[in-house]
């Protein structure tokens, strides 16, 4: 999660193609289905800033005493729970039934999420978040869960380089080496120590992605660079958090023209 404090947008990351643009390059794009998503729940600093209607929580005391209303509790900061994608009821419980059910939802959500934000949301429960909300947004950050890649040695899992191949090394040219303090006081393998083990399945945000073109009509979502995860994995899409900055004079002539012609038609 970035620190962005900031509503975003839940979807899922369909693949690749390329995109040829007006003066004819041809830019490689991730597609990211973005939404549309449900406002499932809106939390509020205080109970008096809840929407009508959303003022109330109910309370189970038993076969006996009963269901029962009781005013609604202070949330103690601001935030916006949006669900993406449908679930059918039958592989849901009913807590999460229940909770959907209260903004028209049959069924439950297969990928939900919240977003804290700075101040109190416009958003009411039942609203539908779109990719319209990205209009005019020139950069994002996506946050994703990486590929699975098993069992792994350092080799691959901390690029580490192989050992010699020489005569004297018998077949131990790709182990780790050794694992240090072996014969000192305090012995044994130091914490955080790089081995082999578990690579991938890692929540990995990548930030300041450019946004190439906006589908609105099939709430699609183009970005140039690298999206974590496999197609179909489920994504969550903000605002970048770094300044909307141009590196002008680090960089050959060619690319700083054609920078600097992207800066006056962005300004037009």
């Amino acid at each position: 999660m970035t620190g962005s404090k900031t509503l975003g947008i839940l979807g899922k990351k369909l693949g690749m193609t390329q995109i040829y643009q007006e003066d004819g390059n041809c830019v490689p794009v991730t597609i990211l289905q973005a939404g549309p998503c449900k406002v499932l729940q809106v939390k509020m600093a205080t109970a008096a800033e809840h929407p009508e209607g959303h003022r109330t929580a109910v309370q189970n005391l038993g076969k006996k005493r009963g269901r029962r209303n009781r005013p609604r509790a202070a949330d103690g900061y601001y935030a916006v729970q949006l669900g993406f994608g449908d679930k059918p009821a039958r592989v849901c419980d009913k807590a999460e039934l229940g909770h959907c059910k209260k903004v028209g939802v049959d069924g439950g959500a297969r990928f939900v999420r919240e977003f804290r934000l700075a101040a109190a949301p416009a958003q009411k429960p039942g609203d539908e978040v779109t990719v319209a909300l990205f209009d005019g947004v020139r950069h994002v950050d996506v946050t994703g869960t990486t590929k699975g890649r098993g069992w792994a040695g350092t080799i691959k899992r901390y690029k580490f380089s192989r050992q010699p191949t020489s005569h004297g090394n018998s077949v131990n040219h790709r182990t780790g080496g050794g694992l240090g303090r072996q014969h000192s006081i305090s012995s044994g393998v130091p914490k955080g120590k790089r081995m082999a083990g578990h690579y991938g399945v890692e929540q990995v945000t990548v930030q300041r992605l450019l946004v190439v073109k906006i589908d609105q009509p099939r709430n699609l979502l183009y970005v140039s660079g690298a999206v974590p995860g496999h197609n179909n994995g489920f994504v969550e899409i903000r605002k970048t958090v770094k300044r909307e900055r141009v590196i002008i004079g680090k960089m050959p002539p060619e690319k700083m023209a054609a920078q600097k012609a992207m800066l006056a038609k962005a300004k037009k």
